[in-house]
């Protein structure tokens, strides 16, 4: 009798370890779990308030410069906007009466979008009729489309 005594107060001492224990381990895992998902919201706001800083700074920058734009005069609204949309043949003369206004000066600046030039092809030119010409520069036969130009952008004019 005392063997069956003696087995069953361990079969019940073991079932209750076995609860406590399966009990504890399954805590662990959860509270394993938690401390994860804790370290990732920390970094996520350690990483959330480093761009809170950088943004500062990138604020800071540019009201340093609304600052000093002020100082010059400057003012949002008081620039006028001209759109440009060229996409026709021109002469080198013309191109380069183009070329020479999108300069950027202290009344008007050229903000490009696109600028694309090619050589136009000549009607009735195949690939296998390259023959050198013997034009000049200044003859008549020059002076209408020897460029493909597509040109796009605005100026910017302080009013």
């Amino acid at each position: 009798m005392k063997k069956y005594l003696i087995s069953g107060v361990l079969i019940i001492f073991f079932s209750v370890s076995s609860y406590f224990f399966l009990n504890t381990y399954h805590r662990y895992a959860l509270n394993q779990e938690r401390l994860r998902v804790t370290n990732r919201e920390a970094r996520l706001v350690k990483e959330y308030q480093q761009e809170m800083k950088r943004k500062e700074r990138i604020l800071a920058q540019v009201d340093t410069f609304v600052i000093r734009a002020k100082a010059f005069g400057i003012e949002k609204n008081r620039w006028a906007y001209y759109n440009v949309n060229i996409q026709e043949a021109v002469s080198f003369p013309e191109l380069d009466g183009i070329l020479t206004q999108t300069v950027n000066t202290s009344s008007y600046y050229f903000k490009s979008v696109a600028f694309y030039a090619k050589r136009a092809l000549e009607p009735g030119s195949g690939a296998a009729a390259k023959q050198p010409r013997t034009i000049s520069a200044s003859s008549p036969e020059t002076k209408k489309g020897d460029i493909l130009l597509t040109l796009r952008g605005a100026f910017v004019v302080k009013q």
